[in-house]
């Protein structure tokens, strides 16, 4: 099949799933599938740092509805905006799929690195140091 797939065709739970502003990545593998047993993990491990920028579907085959351009397990399916971007039979490695999901979604932001505590002893100390009091008020008295 072509990767201009009709949207229409598909299956209402598909279609549903693909109604965002996010990528979506569809996952078909099979608990039968030896490739599946190796490929699992392996797609786990490469989709999690982008789960908050995407939908990360992982679907069983015999569970759920027959989509109509999974002709085996495992297949990786990326869309954006409803249209099929790629699609992968197998994952290949470990690599060209992490550049798969770089491509398809965008890179991850590196973790910023750990900043220094803006209040430490040094900054205690030259506070206390240029602390100034004001003179206590007279207290009234009104006997």
């Amino acid at each position: 099949m072509s990767v201009n797939f009709p949207f229409a065709e598909l299956p209402p739970t598909y279609r549903k799933a693909l109604k965002t502003w996010r990528p979506v990545i569809l996952y078909f593998a099979n608990e039968h599938c030896p490739a599946c047993e190796w490929a699992g993990p392996v797609f786990r491990e490469v989709a999690e740092p982008y789960r908050l920028r995407a939908n990360i579907y992982m679907l069983n085959t015999s569970q759920s509805p027959r989509h109509p351009l999974v002709t085996g397990t495992p297949t990786v399916l990326f869309y954006k905006d409803g249209k099929l971007l790629k699609r992968l039979k197998g994952i290949g490695t470990e690599e060209t799929l992490a550049q798969d999901f770089a491509q398809h979604i965008g890179k991850i932001k590196a973790p910023a690195p750990a900043r220094k505590r803006p209040h430490d002893l040094a900054w205690l100390r030259q506070t206390l140091r240029t602390l100034r009091t004001i003179t206590r008020a007279p207290r009234w008295n009104f006997s």
